[in-house]
């Protein structure tokens, strides 16, 4: 096996894990139709806010990250 695909094998299994911790870390008593209608509000004020916002971010980096592995990992391991 060459080094890009155990790179690549690394790399994914890193951003995997990451992306399961943020997904998992995300708060979820505001969640569904209550959270699209403004039952959070008051947090916006607080230091919680900002927390969110970031893992939001976060988050976001990593899935795009988890989908050019994946792609790449598709690349690299289709048949010739």
């Amino acid at each position: 096996m060459g080094i890009l695909k155990i790179v690549l094998i690394v790399i994914h299994v890193i951003v995997s894990i990451g992306l399961i911790i943020g997904v998992l870390l995300h708060a979820g008593s505001q969640g569904g139709l209550s959270g699209i209608f403004g039952g959070g509000g008051g947090s916006m004020f607080s230091g919680s806010y900002i927390i969110e916002k970031n893992l939001d971010k976060i988050t976001i980096v990593l899935g795009a990250v988890f989908a050019a592995t994946t792609i790449a990992l598709v690349w690299v391991f289709s048949p010739k």
